[in-house]
């Protein structure tokens, strides 16, 4: 697998912090989407999840994890659903997924073999970026997700 480091700077970001199925998520992002565009906000990049619960359970059930995209706009504030956070400077090994995300745990294993060779410590909660994803793409076998994985060097 293809993968880097990126040194990801502060950033404002828009979240929904949600418990439940992760078949949810497409309504998440929508509702995100939809205020962005009520709210005149600036985007930058696509949309992501963090999750929280642990990444081979989310599909078994209710899961813990955040939707949000990253704000150009200091104006943005929360309403009821979504928070306005800050987002410090951070590292992370990032590799591509392809296709549907049936088989993404196959990548996952293979970032954290990357991660295990290379003395890399895994310190948080794993962030994919659907770089192109049910929101923007119809054919599943299309989707590009980037998996990102926090990481300190050892």
């Amino acid at each position: 697998m293809e993968h880097e480091i990126k040194i990801i700077p502060d950033q404002k970001l828009a979240v929904i912090n949600y418990k439940g199925p992760i078949t949810d998520l497409g309504l998440l992002i929508s509702k995100l989407a939809d205020w962005v565009d009520a709210e005149e906000i600036n985007t930058m990049g696509e949309p992501f999840v963090v999750y929280y619960s642990p990444r081979h359970e989310v599909n078994d059930g209710d899961a813990v994890y955040d939707v949000g995209i990253v704000v150009d706009d200091d104006d943005a504030v929360d309403n009821d659903m979504i928070r306005v956070v800050d987002m410090v400077e951070h590292k992370m090994l990032c590799g591509i997924h392809e296709g549907s995300t049936d088989n993404i745990l196959d990548s996952y294993a293979e970032l954290v073999d990357i991660s295990q060779a290379n003395n890399y410590d895994i310190i948080g909660s794993p962030k994919e970026v659907f770089i192109k994803g049910f929101h923007n793409c119809d054919n599943e076998e299309e989707f590009i997700t980037e998996i990102q994985l926090p990481i300190i060097e050892m």
